[in-house]
């Protein structure tokens, strides 16, 4: 099928030259993760240049991040535009680039127990099959791969991806998956990779939807992991596969949840359709997980004092 591998060599180039680009602009970027002065200063400059009031403090600036969070059973395609000047939503993908939510991350070893693929809609887990792929044709190996996905039912048009859908015959009953674990499963079985990489081990973490304030609420990173545990993993060293902007919040979730693991993570270029919103969600579930590990928030507070303007 000379179209698909063309299709597949053209990614892995497209990954390759990013992640080349991402190494040599990480060279000089500090982690605010690690760094709690950088991550109050840069968190500052992003609220004021938003227009968002706010406190000094890096505790208060977090509690003020919550605006940008999706609503109750709302999924991040569902958030509205910002209506900002370009001028300032410039300045915020900078700032944004300053947390590290933008460029790719590679991962820092070579020899794994567990690859951690994180659920996403259809063509989301597409790209992040992709990039472990690519990661597994460069020397990054792991012993077991692991679905962690769930029972949400899919979007039509957000979860539509060509490679899902087949002819319905005989032997298919249904041409296109119901959910996010039968779609994992059937990409699992139809997306190119690797033959050594298919033939690993692999688990899918079919977790429930649970029943909270009068609706259905899909499982998130949180309830997957745990579903997981329940099945008792032996502890090991894991590599988290996501996406940006969601891989640094994810490995925060994963991190937590696996206190006896070792914990990496490889995240791929976010999708060129990704808002504002999406990535400013996606910061403040990082901070929102961050925040009762930060020794003492007011340590890390700007030394200046914040002008308050007058997350969408």
């Amino acid at each position: 099928m000379p179209g698909r591998n063309s299709q597949f060599n053209y990614q892995w180039f497209l990954v390759g030259t990013l992640m080349y680009l991402s190494m040599l602009s990480q060279a000089d970027t500090a982690d605010p993760g690690q760094n709690y002065k950088a991550l109050s200063l840069t968190l500052d400059e992003l609220l004021t240049e938003l227009c968002i009031p706010h406190d000094h403090s890096l505790e208060s600036m977090i509690d003020t991040s919550q605006i940008w969070r999706r609503k109750p059973g709302q999924e991040r395609w569902e958030l509205p535009k910002l209506d900002i000047p370009q001028n300032k939503g410039h300045r915020a993908f900078y700032l944004l680039e300053k947390l590290g939510l933008i460029s790719p991350i590679a991962p820092s070893s070579k020899q794994y127990d567990y690859a951690l693929l994180l659920g996403a809609t259809a063509p989301g887990m597409k790209r992040r099959l992709d990039y472990l792929a690519y990661w597994w044709s460069q020397g990054i190996q792991f012993k077991r791969l692991v679905f962690l996905v769930g029972q949400r039912p899919l979007t039509p048009g957000v979860d539509y991806l060509d490679i899902l859908v087949r002819k319905p015959d005989k032997k298919s009953q249904d041409p296109f998956p119901f959910t996010e674990t039968e779609a994992a499963i059937m990409l699992h079985q139809l997306a190119p990779m690797p033959e050594a990489m298919r033939a690993l081990p692999v688990e899918f973490i079919d977790t429930p939807r649970a029943w909270r304030n009068g609706l259905w609420q899909r499982p998130n990173t949180r309830d997957t992991l745990k579903q997981w545990v329940k099945a008792g993993p032996l502890p090991g060293t894991a590599l988290v596969i996501s996406d940006q902007p969601h891989g640094v919040y994810q490995k925060e979730v994963v991190r937590q949840e696996l206190p006896g693991f070792a914990i990496d993570l490889a995240a791929g270029p976010a999708d060129p359709a990704t808002t504002l919103p999406i990535y400013l969600d996606a910061l403040a579930l990082w901070l929102y997980n961050l925040k009762p590990f930060i020794p003492d928030a007011e340590q890390a507070a700007p030394s200046e004092t914040v002008i308050t303007p007058g997350r969408h």
